[in-house]
């Protein structure tokens, strides 16, 4: 017979399980992975249903890219007044269940403007879900380790935005175009249930009401928050989106591009998008590790220039109608710039962001990266509709390709590096 000493048994009794041990891994990597998978499902067949399903071009099809995007703008300040007021768990649980009543609903969209609706209302909540999760990082890892958590994160995501696309291309051939959104809408779904039992609270006003506490007075006007920084910070992030929005978080205008250029299928579409994010993972990773370790500049001024030269071989795709293997090449490129950027913006935003008003700083900051990210499709859109062929495609992508370079500009030149290595 065994016996257990007193201090054996509490040790025992104070050990976490597994779950609590990697509380981070299940609360929000792994919600991470399947919202990121469940909308990639949808990515290569959005292009297609606006032009099978509802007749329309470019144009229209650009607006299914552009609709999300309406979304996240429209969420951004209440999203951070809730945050800041009800605190992050809430909106942690409660997006994922928005995402997967929207991506149904979208299923059964009975015409071109009620399926842009249900895109929008999906925006609202992939923006809720990603600005709660930043703030809950932004609370709780010291400054040295923020880019590696974000890019973590964002990692995780392009995991299952790499697997998605693929497996909703081949889905959407065989079975249907709008069979990938009840894909999406189940794995949403169970999303809710890592982020229901196991995320905690972080926000401080929200932990100090709950403990009878006050934190100390903090003047957190936009009088005060506006700092040269801060107003340098802003203004890169709406180049940086500009010039990611044509990818980044969905398929977007290159796919757009390449399902009116070249001709090409759901299942194409899906394996371009499959490759490439596989290329991008690891670059993502080593991104947060060189953040961290050697300042945040360091990364987005070369990943920045990086991007624009890629999207500038993209237009010159475009104006010569080279063949497909140039459109792959040049992706792949884009996909390197884009991936080595991945949570750069959001690593700095969370370095100056005040911890008493991380809603209210966020919300105001998400809003100007989402009209940035818009600028990308509208943009698009707008030339490609009133410049025909080629060479409005060929424009579309020289002005993205502009916008990252002054997004290079502005953080290069403007902006003083923001890491900690004390905090």
């Amino acid at each position: 017979m065994t016996t257990t000493s007193p201090a054996g048994s509490q040790r025992a009794e104070q050990e976490p399980g597994f779950f609590a041990r990697h509380q981070f891994v299940f609360s929000l990597l792994l919600p991470a992975i399947l919202l990121g998978t469940g909308r990639g499902f949808t990515l290569p067949v959005l292009p297609l249903i606006a032009k099978d399903d509802f007749g329309m071009g470019v144009a229209g099809a650009s607006l299914t890219v552009i609709a999300p995007m309406i979304g996240g703008m429209l969420s951004t300040l209440p999203t951070g007044y809730v945050i800041d007021r009800f605190g992050r768990r809430v909106v942690l649980v409660g997006a994922p269940l928005l995402s997967s009543a929207s991506a149904c609903l979208a299923f059964f969209a009975g015409s071109y403007w009620e399926f842009l609706l249900y895109l929008i209302v999906g925006g609202m909540a992939q923006q809720m879900w990603q600005m709660s999760r930043l703030a809950a990082i932004a609370d709780s890892v010291r400054s040295s380790r923020r880019g590696r958590q974000i890019t973590g994160m964002s990692s995780a995501q392009r995991i299952g935005n790499t697997a998605g696309p693929f497996l909703g291309g081949l889905l959407g051939e065989l079975t249907g175009l709008r069979v990938p959104f009840l894909v999406f809408g189940l794995l949403a779904l169970l999303a809710v249930i890592p982020s229901y039992y196991l995320i905690a609270e972080t926000a401080p006003t929200v932990l100090a009401r709950r403990s009878g506490t006050t934190l100390a007075a903090t003047d957190t006007s936009w009088n005060t928050l506006l700092t040269p920084p801060v107003l340098m910070l802003f203004t890169a992030q709406f180049f940086a989106n500009w010039a990611r929005g044509g990818l980044q978080g969905n398929g977007g205008t290159y796919l757009i591009f390449l399902t009116f250029s070249y001709g090409v299928g759901p299942a194409v579409l899906g394996a371009v998008l499959l490759g490439t994010g596989l290329l991008g993972i690891p670059l993502m990773i080593f991104s947060g590790q060189i953040m961290d370790r050697f300042g945040r500049k360091r990364q987005v001024v070369p990943a920045a220039v990086v991007l624009a030269l890629g999207i500038g071989a993209m237009s010159i795709t475009a104006a010569l109608s080279l063949p497909l293997s140039a459109f792959i090449a040049a992706f792949v490129w884009i996909n390197i710039g884009i991936s080595t950027m991945a949570g750069t913006m959001q690593t700095i935003g969370s370095d100056v962001a005040p911890d008493e008003a991380r809603g209210k700083f966020f919300g105001v900051s998400r809003l100007i990266a989402e009209t940035g990210s818009a600028m990308n499709p509208v943009s698009f859109g707008v030339i490609t509709a009133t410049v025909a062929g080629a060479s409005g495609f060929a424009g579309a992508f020289a002005i993205t390709a502009t916008a990252a370079l002054v997004a290079a500009g502005v953080v290069g030149f403007g902006l003083g590096e923001t890491l900690r290595k004390d905090h």
